[in-house]
């Protein structure tokens, strides 16, 4: 009994040893894998998006209309665009029509309105009127909409806006003096008395199929801007 005893003692005595040399090897290896750190930081590096933004101005007189037009006239407006707002440059500024109302003058793409584009380096001499006449002293210079210098149908660009070239604009913080042209295509048809009413008949048509005799159309220039292409910077 007295043996029994002993024995059980000395394997409480052998436990607890080995409880506390694990513990020390725990203490041991752990530290063991310790290491020396740094910590170093860059910067700060400040990042900023740019702005694509154009206006409208200094000079705007696309609200001023015309009255009473007959095939072969033509209604000149200064429309300035500018990006003087802008800190990107953009790639292009298109052009398009809607028609808050509408009638042949707009739709017709072959006998309805149709529009140039012309710049001036400087400011242009305005003469009131009216109706109002512009001059430019280092002489008027084409631009093309759509790659087209002269007389693109109202009709086409409220479907698809096409590209202003070239326009100081699409860099930021210029300026474009403009005059827009719409003309009312000479061989525009008209005759009242083949037509039950005024402003009828099929777009495209002749006198017999169409008259764009008292046709009212209200048109808002729509410009729009896309940044350049993506790069390094």
């Amino acid at each position: 009994m007295a043996t029994a005893q002993r024995r059980r003692s000395t394997a409480k005595k052998l436990v607890a040893s080995m409880a506390l040399v694990g513990g020390a090897l725990a203490l041991t290896f752990g530290g063991a894998f310790a290491t020396f750190t740094d910590t170093v930081t860059a910067g700060p590096q400040t990042i900023s998006s740019g702005t694509i933004q154009i206006g409208v101005g200094p000079t705007n007189d696309s609200a001023t209309g015309a009255a009473n037009i007959v095939p072969g006239d033509w209604v000149s407006r200064e429309i300035d665009i500018n990006s003087t707002g802008a800190t990107a440059n953009a790639a292009s500024i298109t052009l398009g029509f809607t028609a808050n109302t509408s009638s042949l003058l707009d739709t017709d793409a072959t006998n309805g309105l149709h529009v140039t584009v012309q710049s001036c380096a400087t400011v242009p001499t305005r003469t009131a009127g009216p109706p109002p006449t512009y001059t430019c002293s280092g002489g008027f210079a084409n631009v093309a909409i759509g790659g087209v210098t002269t007389g693109v149908a109202v009709a086409t660009l409220e479907a698809t806006p096409e590209a202003l070239t070239p326009l100081n604009s699409l860099t930021a913080a210029k300026q474009d003096y403009l005059v827009f042209t719409l003309t009312l295509p000479s061989g525009a048809p008209g005759d009242v008395s083949q037509h039950a009413g005024t402003c009828s008949g099929t777009a495209g048509g002749s006198a017999t199929t169409e008259n764009l005799e008292g046709c009212t159309s209200k048109l808002t220039y729509t410009f729009l801007a896309t940044q350049r292409a993506a790069q390094a910077e």
